[in-house]
């Protein structure tokens, strides 16, 4: 026991120390508590109810019992239980004060360490940062090396140029999980294509005086990963000592033990942030799942589940010291026994006379215990004529509540049917929604008309200004005397247009060429697309098929087989299987026949679950049996639990005309009979051929409620003569319930099937021929063309030379040449009218507008209305459901109550019987023993065991044995035994009262760092929060995170519009790609303020940022990391970085990624 209590605080003390984080707030300059005085106060066990959150009562230490009496009376009393997390989140105080109290003083520590942030460089860590890394063969990188500064690296290049590798390298090499990385999954995805080996190494700084085994690994340690396309690892660990020379370990528990030295926690994920994991978090994450992403990122998780582990072992310790407090009145009881049997063998020296009067007590000891037995019995006859009276009662409150409970059921159901009218409110939303739709479109073709409008008003005021100073000037021109040159202008001019319209002409032709054939292609792949799906969809006809076959053949050798996979053997396994109650019976569908093949789909549906179902008298067999169904290939198996329970169901059947499932059913056992009828009610419910003659009936013939029809519709009445009809759900191709029910053999269904299975292959076979042809077509289509666009580009450049030409001619000729002033005047004229007719036409669209925005307003207003009234009729369902839930329960409870108390009934009748016999059998007993007694000796009173007595007795003719024959066990050796088990009680007292105490100083120790924990994450959640904020306010921007700890939620407010003061919150889903970048760029770094890990790595932050956003981010992260304490900052971008951003960055450029691709070709869909 003590080495339990040793193992426990091992595991207290491994949790704490190992897990990389420490239990109290790091980084906290103001005060939580003494911690010293309260580790004094826990020792002395004076914790109160103020220090403890879960508020225990003060540690009682009480002195050792040093009497055997008052430790005999001592009941073992459990210590105080220490509450769980989730208990303690329950119980925690009020947020919003403790918020209060130390927001402000947060929040002015923050600012003031950021106005100190540009003055202040940090210390370079001594041990746990990346010197460089070394990829081989690793994702796209055949040989390359990064090295690393010791505090601010960028790593930018190209897209696909390896930068997001190195990252999943570091994770790789310093043993992360690979699905941590978010680019593979599995060792053997991050190989290069074409090798089937690759290799990480990396490269940690181990110098100062926490440095790891330096007098090993000297001041730097290696760590390679090396792993192949055959799925093996391997690590080789080396250190700067000797040059890195020799392997000094190659075990994955060295690697950890580095890794949990150092702190560096690659599968955090705020340590190793990917894009994807940035953007999910943001844009597509639960509350839960961030507050759980904040736990991970600060390392609470961690120290959270190593507690509960702790927890869980002195739960176990507890439970073992209770169980081996079993063995002090074992002890007890052998001293107690060494005692006796010591004072007995000195008695029997002496008292040889006493065994007459022994065995004349003894005589009345029997006498007395027969008399005791009498009288229970007679108790016993009283209780069990009560039991029966107590179990009639129950079964008749049980029968009234079942009762209620379908009373209430039906009135629910007729209220869910009375105010459904959501249906009629959907018709009238859409229509309006229709009208409303058309009337905007016509707005919208109105105002469209009147910008058009507007635009050509402008038009015409422009051509009529430029128009008269066109007519200006020509009246001033004199005439020209150049018509010569004019001439030949135009004649150029016209030879220039025939020749520009042949080539466009030409350009047109040969771009409608490539349209109709480029239109022919997709025909040809939209045509290859259907033929494949359809080629898909016979595939899975054939399997499908081919399974049916198979089943209906193991069907044919063993009907058994229809109702399960491979139930022959299953039954064979259940026969010979040792069962608590009645061997199962099942499947249930071998015992039911159908009368009428015309009721076999709709029995199908019905009735197919039962049918491979089993049932079993004992609810201990449930778990047994469907093992064995699981066993054979029957993953789901349907198990009823209940007793054989023959009772009357004659009073619950619709009159003899109507048909019922139980009566189209030939059903060979007739406890299947009540299992059906208390599954499916298969004795009260109708059946019909069609829906209106279900409506009929339940019209027409008193006590019918529920009626099935052949065509698949189940009709309800309620009590106040509602109805209530829904479709039955159909049965899958797929589906064993298929074959149930059947009237041809098995032979004929083979045949179908495989006349249905030689079809679907021929014409599977007639589709391979098509798709050949299909791309065949396209490909030579494609190569085509290729040829007509290299033509286009031909004549489109034939026709820019022309256009030039042409233009430069027209230049020309407006130099030469003046125009008519006639034909200017005429042309304004007509700009004029235009004018005119465009501003009647405007103030006709202008009052048409106006009138459809009439009527959209009162269409808003219906739409609003039907929106409420279906919110309530949704509101009045979702109440209507909750109420019928517990319904239903309660009507499922009171028959199972009944079926209870009916069992209970026969028991206790079986037991009155019983007692009756016992009762007579001891009274005859108890005379006759009696006679015999007084023969013996007068009445004696004793209150000793006859077997006490007779012990007694043993003994002195034991000791007047010895005594006279001097061998056996002397008076000496049953001292010695005296002795022996009075110092094993004694000893075993001492160590449970010294581990009990113990443990329960444990416990109040574990209080105290639970309490630590939820205070600490308090403090680092407001702390993140005021950081969150702070950041987001170097860009203008406002923010807050919501924390929930009692459901452990977290949600993300940003506001982008800080100079309006009544601008809304944004939820993270809606900002822009920049602001959400930021925005996860001000909520990492508030995370990085509460983490111990040395190294920080980001990847592509500012892929979706603008310049604005990227610039302040940026230069908020490099003073954010220059002003760190022994930090190391990896970041991944792929835009360039000035050189010149701040002293201490290093900048690693990857090369550009391998281009070779010049034309994509044709590719079947």
């Amino acid at each position: 026991m003590c080495s339990l209590a040793r193992a426990s605080i091992q595991l207290a003390h491994d949790a704490t120390t190992n897990s990389g984080v420490d239990p109290r707030p790091r980084d906290l300059t103001y005060p939580l508590f003494d911690r010293s005085e309260m580790v004094k106060r826990v020792a002395n066990g004076a914790v109160s109810e103020a220090e403890s959150a879960h508020g225990s009562k003060r540690a009682r230490h009480e002195q050792p019992h040093d009497s055997e009496d008052e430790y005999e009376e001592e009941e073992p009393r459990p210590t105080q239980p220490v509450l769980t997390q989730a208990q303690r989140d329950l119980a925690l105080g009020d947020d919003e004060a403790f918020e209060a109290k130390y927001r402000d003083r947060v929040r002015r520590e923050i600012e003031e360490k950021g106005a100190k942030r540009a003055q202040k460089t940090g210390e370079i860590a001594e041990y746990g940062i990346i010197e460089k890394i070394e990829l081989l063969n690793f994702m796209c990188h055949a040989r390359t090396t990064v090295p690393f500064g010791p505090q601010i690296n960028f790593v930018i290049g190209h897209n696909g140029s390896g930068k997001s590798a190195v990252l999943s390298g570091i994770a790789i090499a310093l043993g992360g999980r690979t699905a941590s990385t978010g680019r593979g999954t599995g060792l053997k995805s991050f190989i290069k294509e074409g090798e089937n080996v690759a290799e990480v190494a990396i490269t940690l700084k181990n110098e100062g005086l926490d440095a790891y085994r330096p007098d090993i690994y000297g001041n730097a340690i290696r760590i390679a990963r090396r792993f192949t396309d055959k799925g093996s690892s391997s690590y080789t660990i080396k250190g700067a000592k000797d040059k890195f020379k020799k392997t000094i370990s190659s075990k994955k528990e060295e690697l950890t033990n580095i890794t949990d030295h150092m702190n560096l926690q690659v599968d955090n994920p705020v340590v190793v942030l990917t894009q994807d994991t940035s953007r999910q978090f943001l844009a597509s994450s639960k509350p839960k799942d961030k507050y759980q992403f904040f736990l991970n990122g600060t390392s609470l998780t961690q120290l959270s589940d190593e507690y509960e582990t702790i927890l869980e072992s002195l739960k176990k310790t507890e439970t073992i010291l209770q169980s081996k407090q079993t063995v002090v009145p074992d002890l007890k009881r052998q001293f107690t026994e060494a005692q006796t049997k010591y004072r007995e063998a000195q008695a029997a020296q002496q008292q040889s006379r006493r065994v007459e009067d022994l065995e004349k007590e003894m005589a009345w000891a029997h006498m007395k215990r027969k008399k005791i037995q009498m009288e229970a019995l007679v108790t016993d006859h009283e209780t069990a004529k009560k039991n029966v009276e107590r179990a009639q009662s129950h079964i008749d409150n049980a029968k009234n509540e079942l009762q209620k409970a379908e009373d209430e059921i039906n009135l629910v159901n007729q209220q869910e049917e009375e105010g459904d009218n959501a249906g009629s409110l959907e018709d009238q939303r859409r229509k309006i929604r229709e009208d409303v739709k058309s009337k905007k479109d016509r707005l919208r073709e109105a105002k469209s008309q009147m910008s058009e409008m507007n635009n050509a008003l402008q038009q015409c005021n422009s051509a009529i200004k430029e128009l008269t100073e066109k007519i200006n000037i020509e009246e001033a021109k004199l005439q020209d005397d150049r018509r010569g040159l004019r001439e030949k202008l135009n004649l150029d001019m016209e030879r220039v247009m025939k020749q520009s319209k042949i080539e466009e002409s030409n350009l047109s032709e040969c771009q409608a060429n490539i349209k109709n054939l480029s239109q022919l292609i997709q025909t040809k792949q939209s045509e290859r697309r259907e033929i494949s799906a359809s080629r898909e969809k016979i595939r899975d006809s054939i399997t499908s098929v081919q399974h049916n076959i198979k089943r209906l053949e193991d069907s044919r050798r063993n009907a058994i087989n229809r109702f399960g996979s491979n139930l022959q053997h299953a039954l064979v396994d259940i026969d010979r299987y040792s069962w608590k109650g009645q061997k199962p019976l099942g499947p249930l569908g071998q015992y039911v026949e159908l009368k009428d093949g015309r009721w076999a789909e709709l029995m199908r549906v019905y009735l197919g679950g039962l049918m491979a179902s089993f049932a079993v008298t004992d609810a201990r067999d449930r778990e047994p049996l469907s093992r064995i169904l699981q066993s054979h290939g029957n993953p789901q198996p349907n198990i009823i639990v209940g007793e054989v329970d023959l009772f009357d169901y004659s009073r619950g059947e619709p009159p003899e005309d109507v048909l019922t499932p139980l009566r189209i059913l030939t059903v060979r056992n007739e406890w299947v009979i009540r299992l059906m009828i208390n599954s499916a009610f298969i004795e009260r419910t109708c059946l019909t051929r069609t829906r209106a003659e279900a409506q009929q009936l339940l019209d027409g013939v008193q006590g019918v409620n529920v009626v099935l029809s052949a065509d698949l519709m189940r009709s309800q009445k309620y009590p106040d003569g509602g109805f209530f009809t829904s479709g039955m759900r159909k049965l899958r191709s797929e589906d064993r319930a298929n074959w149930y029910f059947t009237a041809t053999g098995s032979d004929e269904q083979i045949r179908v099937e495989k006349e249905k299975l030689a079809s679907l292959e021929e014409e599977h076979k007639s589709i391979e021929p098509r798709i050949n042809e299909i791309d065949t077509e396209g490909k030579a289509m494609t190569a085509k063309i290729r040829d007509l666009q290299k033509s286009e580009s031909n004549i489109r450049s034939k026709v820019f030379k022309l256009k030039d030409e042409l233009a430069r001619l027209n230049e020309q000729a407006e130099e030469e040449a003046p125009a008519s002033v006639q034909g200017l005047q005429e042309a304004r004229k007509e700009e004029e009218e235009r004018k005119q007719s465009i501003i009647d036409q405007f103030k006709a669209v202008a009052e048409r507008e106006a009138a459809l925005n009439g009527e959209l307003k009162p269409l808003a207003e219906k739409l609003e209305n039907i929106r409420k009234q279906a919110e309530q009729t949704e509101r009045r369902n979702i109440e209507n459901k909750r109420k019928l839930e517990p319904l239903l329960e309660r009507r499922l409870m009171a028959v199972k109550k009944v079926e209870h108390y009916q069992k209970k009934l026969g028991d206790a009748m079986k037991d009155l019987d019983e007692a009756s016999q016992a009762e007579g059998i001891v009274v005859t007993e108890y005379e006759d023993w009696l006679r015999e007694a007084l023969t013996i000796s007068q009445p004696i009173e004793t209150d000793r065991a006859p077997e006490s007595i007779d012990a007694e007795i043993e003994i002195i003719k034991k000791a007047l044995r010895d005594r006279e024959r001097r061998h056996g066990q002397s008076i000496e050796e049953i001292a010695q035994e005296v002795q022996s088990t009075q110092e094993a009680l004694d000893k075993t007292r001492q160590e449970l009262k010294s581990i009990k105490s113990f443990n329960k100083g444990l416990q109040l120790a574990m209080n105290l760092r639970l309490d630590t924990w939820h205070i600490f994450r308090r403090h680092i959640s407001l702390r993140t929060k005021q950081q969150f904020s702070y950041y987001l306010g170097q860009r203008g921007y406002r923010g807050s995170i919501d924390f929930d700890h009692k459901s452990h939620t977290l949600d993300l407010r940003v506001i982008t519009d800080e100079a309006n003061p009544h601008a809304k919150d944004k939820d993270p889903k809606a900002l822009s790609g920049g602001e959400k970048s930021f925005s996860t760029i001000c909520l990492l770094m508030s995370l990085w303020e509460a983490l111990g890990c040395p190294i920080r790595c980001l990847d592509e932050f500012d892929v979706f940022m603008d310049q604005v956003n990227r610039h302040i981010a940026m230069q908020t992260m490099v003073s954010t990391a220059k002003a760190s304490d022994k930090k190391q900052y990896i970041i991944i971008t792929p835009l360039d970085v000035s050189s010149n951003i701040a002293a201490g960055v290093r900048i690693h450029k990857m090369a550009d990624p391998e281009r070779g691709q010049t034309q994509l070709p044709y590719v079947p869909a």
